[in-house]
């Protein structure tokens, strides 16, 4: 469960920017996730939870943006952008170049895992 990792991670990683800020709550978390981060959101969240136990993050709502996978292509240049919401497996199978059929595409989204923003209040002293 590589999910109580990462949420640890993103505890630390919001701790350290309100400190640098000066924040005293942190209201609101928002997160964008690949969906090749095979991140199980509902685990995340949970872990989130767990570890900000205490914390300045408590109570803190959690959101998740999940981004689109987008793909180039090696061998003719073409991108691509895929929406639509798939199990990891069936998405694998159609990482295919529209274009020219090549399978040596490159991911260049949707394996992330960003914090985009974090809502804090912020000590005005």
């Amino acid at each position: 469960m590589h999910e109580f990792s990462t949420a640890v991670g993103i505890v630390n990683a919001v701790k350290r920017a309100a400190g640098s800020h000066k924040a005293t709550k942190i209201i609101a978390i928002r997160l964008q996730i690949g969906p090749l981060s095979m991140l199980n959101h509902d685990q995340l969240i949970f872990g989130i939870e767990i570890a900000a136990k205490g914390t300045i993050l408590e109570g803190a709502e959690i959101s998740i943006e999940v981004l689109a996978v987008k793909t180039l292509c090696k061998n003719c240049g073409t991108e691509k952008v895929i929406e639509e919401q798939k199990p990891i497996y069936d998405l694998l199978a159609t990482l295919i170049c529209d274009k020219c059929d090549s399978k040596s595409l490159e991911i260049t989204q949707g394996r992330e895992c960003v914090i985009k923003d974090i809502k804090a209040v912020v000590d005005s002293d």
